[in-house]
C-alpha cells in the first residue's frame, strides 16, 4: 500500500479517475483507494500524513516498450507533467517519469521478463497501464500487463489468491499451471468466507482446456456457491449445476452435482422439478444399491420443501423399506424415525435410541452427512444434547460435498437450535454470521439462494431474547417466501415470527403466525411438539386476548403430545402453559410442577418462563415472599444467559411485588467485584491458585472462595473458559 499526503484530496481523487483506475468503494473526500492489481494507492489529507506530499517514488509496470510512451501520453493529457521523457536503458528496458498534479513522482518502467527473473528479486507488482489513447482515458485496462504479473509472482513464490486475481484479469487461456492455482486460491477463499471471490476464480478456471470429468467437478462448486449469492448469480448456478450432471462423470461425481442441483430448484420452489432430477439419478444408479438410497434419502430432504411431496416420499421410502429383503439402509432407518417422531408414533427414548443405533454402523460415504444430520436431529429433540453436539461436529468436519448439500444444511440448523434450547444466543448469532447467514450488525439476511429460513428463524429468536426485538423486526421483516410455503424452514420461521410478535405486545399478530404455522404442520402430519411448540405458545396469546377457555384447551392438547414424547423440556413447557392458562390455585400447583420438571431438563430458557409464571401466580395468590424468591432466581438465569428480553420482564414483575430495585447484576461479568476480577484475570493467564495467593498477597483459601463465586456468576465450569467470557461483557465499575 503506497499513501500519498495530499493537499486536494478531491482534485487528486479526479486525477487518477481520469486515468480510468478502479476506485474502492466506501472512499470519501477524506481518505480514498484505487487498487492497482496488487498495490493500492491511498490517498488522505497532507494533514494526516505529516504535511509530507511530492516525496514519493512511485512505479507503474508496463509489459512492453511501446507501453511506456502510450501511458506517459494518457498520463500527460490527465494532467501529469512529463518529469523525463519515454527512454531505453543500456542495460535492457524503457522507461518515463511523470508527476501528478502535486508533484508525486510516477515511473513508467518496462523490462524483460528475463531481466526480472536473473535479477533474483521479486519483480514490481504490476499495476494497470494508463489507457493507450488520451481521448479515451476510461477504457478497461488492459490484460498483458496481469497475463506478466501472473509469470512473475506465481515463478516468485507468491500466494495463489495474489497469482489468481491476475489471471482473472487478464482472462482467456494461461499457462498449464494456472487451473490449479485458481483451483486452490478458489477453496481458499470459500473457507475464509469470500464467496463471491471464490466464483471468480471458478468462472476464471473454466475458461482453461479441462477434461470433462475435471470440468464437471468444477461445476459442480461453481454452481453450489453460485446459488448462494444473489439472483444473478442464482439462476446462473442452476444453469452450472444441471450442465454438470449431463457431463460424463464418475457416478459419485454426478450424485453431488444432482443433489446439489435440486437443493437449489427447491429452494426456488421448483420441487417438483427437483425431484424429476433425482428420480432420473435413480434410474442410473439402479446397479449400485448404495448410491440408490443415498439418492432416495436425498430426495427425501428435498422434498421436505413442500409438504405434499413430503409425504409422498415418505410413503414411498416406507415401501420400499418393507418389499426389500435386506435390512433397510440407516439413512432410510433414521429419516424415517424422523417422521415418526413429529407424528407422535415414537417417544423420546426410542428416537434416540434409533440414533444411537444408527451411527454405531458403518457408513458408506454417500449417505454419511445425511444420517449424522438425521441422527443429531432426533438426539436434539430427545434432550440428548452431548450425542447430538457429537454428531453434529463429526458431521460438519467430514463434510466434503457442497454447502448446499441438504445434509449440511440440516447439521447446520441442528446446531443452531441446540444453541437456542441452551439459551447460548450469542453464539448462535456470532455463529449465522460466520455461516453467512446474516451480515451487519445490524443483523440482516445475507443474500442466500439456499434460502435456510430455519437458520433465520433461529437468528429472530436469539435476538428477540436478548431484547433486540427491533433488530429481530427487521431481520423478520426482510425475509421473503421465495418458493419455501410449505416447507419445515418455512413453518420455523412462523413460529419464531410469531414469539416475536409476542414480544413486542401483539399477541393477535402472534396468533395469525403461530396458528398458520400450527396449520402447516398438520399439514405435514407434525404433531409432536417437539419441533415448534406453538400451541403452548398460542396459549399464551388466547390468554392475553382475554381468552382462556381456548388457551386451556390449546395447553392441554399440547401437554398430552408431550406426554408422549416424554422429556422434561416438553412436559414442563406444556405444564407451564396450562398452568398460566388456568390460574389460581390449580394453576399455580401445575407451574410448580413445571419448574420442578424444567430444573432437570438443563435448558435454561424454558425453567426462566415457569419462574416468572410462578412468581406471577404466587404473588397473585397474596405470597409476596416466595414470587420475590422465584422471580430473583428466574433473573439470575436471565442475566447468566444474556435474555435481555426476560431480565425487563422479571425486573417489572419484581417491582410488582414489592421488590426493591436491583442496583447491580447479579451475574455475568458486571456482577464481578474488584478482587474477582482481578483473579479471574490472572486466571485467565494460566495462573494456578497458588500463584494467584503469591501474586496478590492474598491467602490460598480466599483466592479459592472468589474463583468459586466468580464461576457461578460467569456461569463458567473450566478456567479455560474465563478469557472467552471476560472479554465478551463489559465489567461493571470497582465497587
Amino acid at each position: 500500500m503506497v499513501t500519498l499526503g495530499a493537499r486536494d484530496v478531491p482534485g487528486l481523487r479526479r486525477f487518477y479517475r481520469a486515468l480510468g483506475w478502479a476506485e474502492l468503494p466506501g472512499g470519501d473526500d477524506g481518505r480514498v483507494g484505487f487498487l492497482l492489481a496488487g498495490v493500492l494507492l491511498v490517498l488522505r489529507p497532507a494533514a494526516k500524513t505529516d504535511g509530507a506530499t511530492g516525496g514519493a517514488m512511485l512505479t507503474c509496470t508496463v509489459t512492453g516498450p511501446r507501453q511506456v510512451d502510450s501511458a506517459c501520453v494518457a498520463a500527460v493529457a490527465a494532467g501529469a507533467t512529463v518529469l523525463a521523457e519515454p527512454a531505453d536503458h543500456p542495460e535492457g528496458g524503457r522507461s518515463a517519469c511523470v508527476a501528478d498534479p502535486e508533484g508525486n513522482r510516477w515511473e513508467i518502467a518496462w523490462a524483460p521478463l528475463a531481466r526480472w527473473r536473473t535479477a533474483g528479486g521479486e519483480a514490481p507488482p504490476a499495476a494497470p497501464a494508463a489507457p493507450a489513447a488520451p481521448a479515451a482515458p476510461a477504457v478497461p485496462v488492459p490484460d498483458e500487463p496481469h497475463r506478466a504479473s501472473a509469470e512473475l509472482l506465481h515463478h516468485h513464490g507468491a500466494s495463489d489468491e495474489v497469482v489468481a486475481a491476475h489471471l482473472v484479469a487478464a482472462g482467456g487461456n494461461g499457462p498449464g499451471w494456472a487451473v490449479e492455482t485458481l483451483l486452490c486460491a478458489a477453496r481458499t477463499a470459500r473457507r475464509e468466507g469470500r464467496p463471491e471471490q471464490a466464483v471468480d476464480f471458478l468462472r476464471r478456471a473454466l475458461a482453461e482446456p479441462l477434461p470433462p470429468a475435471r470440468r464437471g467437478g468444477v461445476l459442480t462448486e461453481l454452481g453450489s456457491l453460485e446459488v448462494t449469492l444473489g439472483p444473478a448469480d442464482r439462476a446462473l448456478g442452476v444453469r452450472h449445476l444441471a450442465e454438470s450432471v449431463r457431463l460424463e462423470q464418475s457416478d459419485v461425481s454426478v450424485f453431488k452435482a444432482a443433489n446439489a442441483l435440486g437443493t437449489a430448484l427447491a429452494a426456488r420452489g421448483q420441487t417438483s422439478v427437483a425431484l424429476e432430477v433425482m428420480e432420473e439419478l435413480a434410474e442410473r444408479f439402479t446397479g449400485h444399491p448404495e448410491l440408490a438410497w443415498a439418492v432416495q434419502v436425498a430426495a427425501a430432504l428435498i422434498a421436505s420443501h413442500d409438504g405434499h411431496s413430503w409425504l409422498e416420499t415418505v410413503d414411498r421410502l416406507r415401501r420400499l423399506a418393507a418389499t426389500t429383503p435386506a435390512r433397510p439402509a440407516p439413512a432410510v432407518r433414521v429419516l424415517l424415525a424422523e417422521f415418526d417422531s413429529t407424528s407422535g408414533r415414537l417417544s423420546a427414548a426410542e428416537a434416540a435410541a434409533v440414533a444411537r443405533e444408527v451411527t454405531v454402523e458403518p457408513l458408506d460415504p454417500f449417505s454419511r452427512t445425511y444420517v449424522l444430520a438425521s441422527a443429531a436431529t432426533l438426539a436434539q429433540w430427545a434432550d440428548e444434547l452431548a450425542l447430538a453436539d457429537r454428531l453434529v461436529t463429526e458431521g460438519l468436519t467430514g463434510h466434503r460435498g457442497p454447502l448446499v448439500d441438504p445434509g449440511y444444511q440440516s447439521l447446520l440448523s441442528v446446531h443452531a437450535e441446540s444453541l437456542v434450547m441452551r439459551g447460548r444466543y450469542r453464539e448462535l448469532l456470532e455463529a449465522c454470521h460466520g455461516w453467512g447467514v446474516l451480515i451487519g450488525p445490524p443483523a440482516r439476511p445475507a443474500p442466500s439462494g439456499v434460502g435456510n429460513a430455519h437458520l433465520v428463524a433461529q437468528a429472530v429468536i436469539a435476538l428477540t431474547e436478548t431484547g433486540r426485538a427491533a433488530e429481530a423486526r427487521r431481520l423478520a421483516d426482510s425475509i421473503a417466501v421465495d418458493g419455501s410455503h410449505g416447507s419445515w424452514e418455512w413453518n420455523e420461521f412462523l413460529y419464531a415470527r410469531g414469539l416475536l410478535s409476542l414480544a413486542e405486545g401483539d399477541p393477535a399478530g402472534a396468533l395469525d403466525d403461530l396458528s398458520e404455522c400450527g396449520r402447516g404442520q398438520s399439514a405435514r402430519q407434525v404433531t409432536s411438539p417437539v419441533v415448534t411448540p406453538w400451541r403452548s405458545a398460542a396459549a399464551d396469546c388466547q390468554l392475553l386476548l382475554g381468552r382462556p377457555a381456548a388457551a386451556v384447551a390449546l395447553a392441554t392438547e399440547e401437554l398430552a403430545a408431550a406426554r408422549r414424547w416424554g422429556t422434561p423440556r416438553c412436559v414442563g413447557r406444556a405444564l407451564r402453559a396450562l398452568g398460566t392458562a388456568t390460574g389460581g390455585r390449580a394453576g399455580l400447583a401445575t407451574v410448580e410442577q413445571a419448574v420442578a420438571l424444567l430444573r432437570t431438563a438443563g435448558t435454561d430458557p424454558e425453567l426462566i418462563a415457569a419462574l416468572a409464571a410462578h412468581g406471577r401466580l404466587l404473588a397473585a395468590a397474596g405470597h409476596l415472599t416466595a414470587a420475590r424468591g422465584a422471580l430473583r432466581e428466574a433473573a439470575r438465569h436471565a442475566e447468566r444467559i444474556g435474555a435481555g428480553r426476560w431480565c425487563a420482564v422479571v425486573a417489572a414483575l419484581l417491582a410488582a411485588a414489592g421488590a426493591r430495585r436491583a442496583t447491580a447484576s447479579q451475574t455475568g461479568a458486571p456482577a464481578l467485584t474488584g478482587s474477582e476480577r482481578r483473579i479471574c484475570a490472572l486466571a485467565a493467564q494460566g495462573h494456578s491458585n497458588p500463584e494467584i495467593a503469591a501474586l496478590l498477597h492474598l491467602a490460598l483459601r480466599t483466592v479459592e472462595t472468589h474463583l468459586t463465586n466468580s464461576f457461578r456468576k460467569l456461569g463458567v465450569r473450566r478456567r479455560t473458559e474465563l478469557a472467552g467470557r471476560l472479554a465478551a461483557e463489559p465489567a461493571a465499575p470497582d465497587r
